[in-house]
């Protein structure tokens, strides 16, 4: 469990968190932007690259970009608030989770969704890349409850 003279299971790596914390900003930015060379840099596609979303069976890189592309040329107004952020790195692979707020404008239609989102990160040369998503809908009933 050692790299470097380093706990890779219980030292929480602060310089790492923040670069991915920043990078996950970044991420959103680029979409909200439409700017989806910059939003598919962000990713390591490849043969390892995998896609979990709403209980869909598993999508590869191809599949993950074509879907992204789609989704993002199709809408307008987007806006994402991602909650209870927390970063958790090991060594070269971090994990971000978080509770995703999304809204959007699709023609005449606002879209709202929460999900419970995972996104693992592995350290490249350069940076932090997106090896794999997994974006699941939220499920608010107990925070529904508990506003009542």
């Amino acid at each position: 469990c050692n790299q470097a003279g380093r706990d890779v299971i219980n030292d929480p790596f602060p310089e790492a968190q923040a670069e991915v914390a920043e990078i996950l900003e970044e991420i959103y930015e680029s979409a909200q932007a439409q700017d989806l060379d910059q939003l598919s840099s962000y990713h390591l596609y490849g043969p390892k690259f995998t896609e979990f979303k709403s209980g869909m069976p598993r999508a590869d890189a191809e599949k993950n970009k074509q879907s992204e592309t789609e989704f993002f040329t199709r809408i307008s107004d987007f806006e994402y608030d991602l909650r209870d952020l927390k970063v958790s790195v090991f060594g070269n692979v971090a994990i971000a989770t978080f509770h995703g707020h999304f809204q959007a404008t699709m023609g005449e239609e606002h879209l709202s969704s929460q999900q419970q989102s995972t996104l693992v990160f592995v350290k490249t040369d350069d940076s932090w890349r997106i090896v794999h998503e997994h974006f699941s809908p939220l499920d608010t009933s107990e925070q529904d409850q508990s506003d009542q």
